[in-house]
């Protein structure tokens, strides 16, 4: 091969090497902006609406050469809905006030509006005011019956202090009268020992009680898993249906990039979900290749 052949190849080489990844034009970039404004709608919507409203703030970007990530907020119980798993065994604090500004929230979606009615907000109210209640009544109980026992020790502590005091007598004040002496010890014995009784009797009453409230807010925890587990299953497989549904809408992005969601309010450890999608998977649902649950077993998913 002559030096000017090799040359040339090296140059060629060369040039390839630093041709930089040729950019999208302004043209697809409009494009590509206005399909995914109109499926961040499609999103909202359908989010919404199988979740019963309990999605908000979506918004969407795109990376070039990556993908759309499209990221939202799960509320995935209300303000109130963790007051029995927030009590702790002790000491029992005050309760909150009871706050209703975000339930009578409104919500914008598209051109509607939502608002929700006064009866949904009145039972709404009511079924928090219950619950507050209930753990003011326990809460309540167990104040009682410490501030019982509490007083009790005091009065076993103010018997133990007479009754040293009188053995006290007893050495030291010749003129005491012993007789005296030894039956008020042994009243003082008799009113410490029934008092030591109502001691423990209070300390098991106030044992069952905080074993009462451990478990009502172990049930209140499950309950919560549960409601979450549940509504990560629809969040799920109302983003899989709908992209199978309109996922064609996103067009112009490249079949080798991407289709992201950045999902907060549904992780136990309070962190993201994430799930990544292909554009080439969502294209295979679109044709009818493949379901909605196999895309979402395609996507890879997980938490940061």
């Amino acid at each position: 091969m002559s030096k000017n052949m090799i040359t040339s190849a090296v140059l060629l080489l060369c040039g390839i090497a630093v041709n930089p990844v040729s950019a999208q034009s302004t043209e697809e970039l409009d494009r590509i902006q206005r399909e995914v404004g109109i499926m961040e709608k499609i999103l909202t919507a359908a989010l919404k609406q199988d979740t019963d409203n309990k999605v908000r703030n979506v918004s969407a970007s795109y990376l070039q050469h990556q993908g759309v990530v499209f990221s939202f907020d799960v509320r995935s119980h209300s303000r109130w809905s963790s007051v029995f798993a927030s009590v702790p065994d002790a000491p029992l604090p005050p309760l909150p006030d009871i706050d209703f500004e975000e339930i009578s929230e409104i919500e914008v979606l598209g051109e509607h509006v939502q608002v929700i009615s006064d009866a949904v907000v009145v039972k709404t109210q009511e079924a928090y005011q219950h619950a507050m209640e209930v753990m003011r009544e326990s809460a309540e109980r167990v104040r009682e019956v410490a501030e019982q026992e509490r007083d009790v020790s005091r009065e076993i502590r103010d018997l133990e202090r007479e009754k040293r005091d009188l053995e006290f007598d007893r050495r030291h004040d010749k003129d005491a009268k012993e007789q005296e002496l030894e039956q008020r010890k042994k009243e003082l014995q008799a009113s410490i020992k029934e008092l030591e009784k109502q001691q423990q009797k209070l300390s098991l009453q106030q044992q069952a009680m905080r074993k009462e409230l451990a478990e009502k807010k172990q049930a209140r925890i499950t309950e919560q898993k549960q409601q979450l587990a549940e509504l990560t299953q629809r969040v799920d497989k109302s983003l899989s249906l709908t992209l199978c549904d309109y996922g064609s809408g996103l067009r112009t992005l490249p079949n080798d990039e991407h289709v992201s969601f950045i999902i907060r309010g549904i992780s136990e450890n309070k962190g993201e979900k994430i799930k990544v999608f292909k554009k080439s998977d969502i294209k295979k649902c679109v044709v009818g290749d493949i379901k909605a649950d196999a895309l979402l077993n395609r996507a890879t998913q997980y938490e940061f």
